[in-house]
């Protein structure tokens, strides 16, 4: 019996360019899904309203360290509301500014006019991205507001808005 060795050499060729046609296609696929960074900061603006509304008013209860007993918001409230909510905006960095601002109005009612009180941390130059309407939008930071009534235990009733803007347009746009 005769073996035909050139066959053998042709058929192996074809066989190793297959395989260098399938290895190309699973990188390109693999770069192709994940090559472009995800985009979280919404998600992560509404974590950080939700964070912040929880640390406020948790199943139904205020948070002792934000209105005394008669009613009256604390100044300490306000002056360690990061320490309260176990925040923490800090960037490594040199020239690095804070990516995050946050604030909080607290109304009497629903059709007040004014805040009887409100706390605002970090980077206030943030908060001009929000509402602004432009064509493209991945640059500019991503606000979520959220809102909601806080009852106190006097009948009280007061409606509270938290604004959450986060940037990090660096880490999540191309």
């Amino acid at each position: 019996m005769k073996i035909n060795k050139k066959g053998d050499k042709l058929l192996s060729i074809y066989w190793f360019a297959i395989l260098v046609i399938v290895a190309t296609g699973v990188v390109i696929m693999v770069n192709v899904y994940y090559g472009s960074p995800y985009d979280v900061r919404q998600v992560e603006s509404g974590i950080l309203a939700n964070h912040v509304a929880n640390c406020i008013y948790f199943g139904g209860e205020v948070n002792p360290s934000l209105i005394s007993s008669n009613g009256i918001f604390k100044e300490d409230f306000r002056d360690h509301f990061m320490n309260y909510c176990t925040l923490n905006f800090s960037v490594e960095g040199e020239f690095t500014q804070i990516p995050y601002y946050l604030e909080i109005n607290f109304f009497k009612g629903i059709d007040s006019p004014t805040s009887v009180f409100n706390i605002s941390e970090g980077n206030q130059n943030l908060k001009s991205d929000c509402g602004v309407d432009v064509q493209d939008k991945s640059k500019l930071s991503k606000c979520t507001s959220n809102s909601f009534f806080m009852k106190l235990n006097s009948n009280d009733v007061y409606f509270v808005k938290i604004l959450a803007v986060v940037s990090k347009v660096n880490e999540n746009t191309n």
